[in-house]
């Protein structure tokens, strides 16, 4: 097993290009501590980890097409900087629209009896989609919608932290493109 503790980034990356899981690992644990510490001065809750975890996620995913042409951490703050800014953007724009939709939701049916159908319905499908997936994945997210943390997660199913917060990644990308269709149906 090779050693790539000291090694150089440059280094790491030509081996991450050349599909050297270890290698980056290395370049994870290298910046993620410093990554979560600039994300969470920035944004709020459990987001930060989930930010710098797409970045490595996409790097990783890019790895054959990827071009650097300037210092790896440099490459690396710039694409965390570019993450956290469309995070705030989608957050503050998720925020106007849940105001609108509350707003939406009393001019038209003041009491709270359509709201709580359509919360029904919307959970109905969220159900639904969740039995696609396999046990795991539904516990995973059961849990996640009940409030528990990722830690909290992994040790009730004896999971890596790491591996709870990949399935939910997954999961979430996957029910926020079936849902948004579901979400409209809804409020029309």
């Amino acid at each position: 097993m090779p050693n790539y503790e000291h090694r150089s980034d440059e280094y790491l990356l030509a081996e991450v290009i050349q599909d050297k899981r270890l290698a980056f690992n290395e370049l994870y644990e290298r910046y993620k501590g410093l990554m979560l510490i600039y994300t969470a001065k920035r944004v709020q809750g459990d987001h930060a980890e989930d930010i710098v975890h797409d970045v490595f996620l996409k790097i990783w995913n890019k790895r054959h097409s990827l071009r650097i042409d300037e210092q790896f951490a440099g490459y690396l703050f710039k694409a965390l900087r570019s993450k956290i800014i469309d995070f705030m953007g989608r957050s503050a724009n998720a925020k106007k629209y849940l105001d609108s939709l509350e707003v939406y939701s009393y001019a038209v049916s003041p009491n709270q009896t359509d709201a709580n159908l359509r919360t029904e319905s919307f959970l109905d499908q969220i159900y639904k989609h969740l039995e696609t997936f396999g046990p795991q994945y539904q516990t995973i997210l059961k849990m996640r919608m009940e409030g528990y943390s990722n830690q909290e997660i992994a040790d009730a199913l004896g999971l890596t932290e790491k591996t709870v917060r990949n399935h939910s990644w997954s999961l979430m990308k996957i029910l926020r493109a079936k849902l948004a269709i579901i979400i409209l149906f809804l409020i029309s």
